[in-house]
């Protein structure tokens, strides 16, 4: 064999063995991300506290009961908070913690009653940049609240 071949051979082999081994790192990485939990969609049990100083508020709203907390925690975290509570005491508490949030009827997705959208500019001292809040009206004047704060 020719010094030349022997050369392309080898820069061959080299290749094909790089390739071979990227392959396997990126097939191990896919089998290690699908068999275990990914942080981001994996919700875990938090204080509504927690939940609501994440907002810059001191407490769930008066009047909120069965109360219901997570967070998920990754990139950036986002808490989920979900209360009931009477549609007046509801209208009250927004208009004192966010004047300028007005719920809308129009809402993604077609089960919630009501909803809006909240920046916090600046962001909240507990860390929020934006709050989403959608409301499911019940029976009873009682309204079921997510209250989602998150950073961005």
């Amino acid at each position: 064999m020719g010094r030349q071949k022997r050369r392309r051979r080898a820069i061959l082999l080299t290749a094909s063995a790089v390739v071979l081994a990227c392959a396997g790192w990126v097939t191990w990485q896919v089998i290690a991300f699908a068999t275990t939990d990914d942080p981001f969609r994996t919700k875990q049990s938090a204080s509504c506290a927690d939940a609501m100083r994440f907002a810059d508020q001191k407490r769930l709203p008066p009047g909120a009961y069965d109360a219901k907390c997570s967070v998920r925690v990754w990139l950036d975290t986002q808490y989920d908070a979900e209360f009931r509570i009477g549609r007046p005491a509801l209208r009250t508490w927004l208009a004192s913690a966010y004047p300028d949030a007005e719920l809308e009827p129009d809402c993604y997705p077609k089960s919630v009653d009501a909803c809006t959208h909240v920046e916090l500019n600046p962001a909240a001292k507990g860390g929020a940049m934006a709050i989403d809040i959608d409301v499911v009206y019940e029976k009873d004047g009682r309204a079921l609240v997510s209250f989602r704060p998150f950073d961005v």
